[in-house]
């Protein structure tokens, strides 16, 4: 027999809290760029203009060296598009670059509330050196994805996703599919 308590005063608090709270959620365009860092890029400019804060913000995910998960946020520098990277600068010997030196591959994730859009890339880093930084004691790094994933919000919570694979020859992409897993 389980013995059933009343939630406590931060279950009560999530639960009234509202998730996916912008007031609109634009459709998906049905020209979408066939390239990643084409869509990123329109994403980015449009939270910019619609004043996200914090909209160049995003969240690095390494492993450390017992291979357990590691993330932080940081700021992205610029994207390159011909070769698919996102850039961001950090120390030399900080613990993301020691991480990033000892198992190269990361993902980055990006969420703008306002207008319910995430982004996770996922691929091998590695330092940049043709990316200037404003200081000799930062280096520049860069994410090559492999894979990007694309996910407008739906206030019917029939979320939409868009999935790109790298290939030998370029990207490929499934077409927008509701999310299989609620919320």
């Amino acid at each position: 027999m389980t013995d059933r308590t009343e939630p406590g005063p931060l279950v009560r608090a999530l639960i009234a809290h509202p998730v996916l709270a912008a007031t609109t959620y634009p459709a998906p365009d049905p020209a979408t760029p066939a390239d990643p860092a084409a869509l990123f890029t329109a994403w980015l400019l449009d939270a910019l203009a619609a004043g996200v804060p914090d909209a160049q913000v995003m969240t690095l995910s390494t492993v450390d060296a017992e291979g357990r998960p590691d993330a932080r946020v940081l700021v992205l520098r610029d994207i390159d598009p011909a070769a698919g990277a996102w850039h961001f600068w950090t120390e030399p010997d900080s613990p993301k670059a020691r991480q990033l030196a000892a198992h190269p591959d990361a993902a980055l994730t990006v969420y703008w509330p306002h207008p319910g859009r995430q982004v996770r890339l996922r691929g091998p880093v590695h330092p940049a050196p043709a990316c200037t930084t404003p200081s000799p004691t930062l280096r520049c790094y860069a994410l090559h994805a492999v894979t990007a994933e694309f996910w407008q919000a739906s206030p019917d919570r029939d979320h939409l996703r868009l999935r790109f694979s790298r290939t030998a020859t370029g990207w490929t992409s499934t077409n927008w599919t509701p999310t299989d897993i609620p919320g």
